[in-house]
């Protein structure tokens, strides 16, 4: 339950859908919708410092674009850990 979830988690939601709208209105190249989200995993020990967030195309065509965003966060001994993950469905706007 979203009513559940701590603040930094409702912003990063936003972020994430924002960089999977942007990556489909590249994609499909025009006005779009969020037409789904199949799915949406947040850490429950998230760390909302120096988070870096990618998108990428899971798949596009007839109008349509399924989008995997990654939230990232650095670990204490090097590297990066997934810190929320998330799959969009846009569609185009005819």
């Amino acid at each position: 339950m979203l009513s559940n979830a701590p603040v930094h988690g409702l912003d990063l939601l936003v972020r994430m859908a924002a960089a999977a709208a942007d990556r489909a209105a590249a994609r499909l190249c025009g006005a779009i919708r969020l037409t789904d989200c199949q799915s949406l995993d947040l850490a429950e020990d998230l760390d909302a410092a120096d988070l870096a967030i990618e998108s990428w195309t899971v798949r596009a065509g007839d109008g349509r674009a399924v989008i995997a965003v990654f939230a990232t966060t650095p670990q204490a001994d090097g590297g990066r850990r997934i810190a929320a993950s998330g799959r969009f469905t846009f569609a185009a706007l005819t």
